[in-house]
């Protein structure tokens, strides 16, 4: 197994490739009538493959994770702005009570990175994690610090991803 570590270390776009395929394929089967579906089965497969501590850099994690803002915006763009239409006043609803709960998790005293990846997965924005990092790498504390904050974000991020888009879904 070492070897298989080392190997996706040495080439870490391997790794995502993997997570894309593993997440895909896991994302496709059904229990009864619940599937996690392909986005939240590339997560987690994606938190399972990070456990082998593997070091992307810097402009391969910039270029995916813009292929996959883009990819994210172009399918549900369009559905955004007809959603404001019909039931905009019940969505305000549904987003007040979500701020509630991460006001909740800044009270509960998590760090920038631990917050900022549990706000991007809960209300399913992946936006907020680059804009976190950028924000995060501004700050004036030391380089570990910030290390261990970005780190965290994608963790939290995905952990929180599958209950942002089931407790949407129920609240709505």
């Amino acid at each position: 197994m070492e070897w298989f570590a080392n190997l996706l270390r040495h080439y870490p776009e391997l790794a995502i490739f993997l997570t894309l395929a593993f997440g895909f394929w896991i994302g496709k089967f059904k229990i009864k009538k619940f599937t996690l579906g392909t986005v939240t089965s590339v997560l987690l497969v994606g938190v399972l493959i990070g456990q082998l501590h593997i070091d992307i850099g810097a402009p391969l994690k910039s270029v995916f994770f813009l292929m996959f803002l883009f990819a994210v915006g172009y399918s549900v763009g369009p559905q955004f702005f007809r959603g404001l239409k019909k039931e905009g006043l019940s969505e305000r609803r549904a987003e007040v009570k979500k701020c509630l709960f991460c006001l909740l998790a800044k009270i509960m005293g998590y760090s920038a990175g631990e917050a900022a990846g549990l706000l991007a997965g809960s209300q399913t924005i992946s936006a907020v994690l680059g804009v976190a990092e950028d924000t995060i790498n501004q700050l004036g504390i030391p380089v570990a610090d910030k290390t261990d904050m970005i780190n965290v974000m994608p963790v939290a991020y995905a952990v929180s991803y599958i209950f942002g888009t089931a407790g949407s879904a129920w609240i709505m």
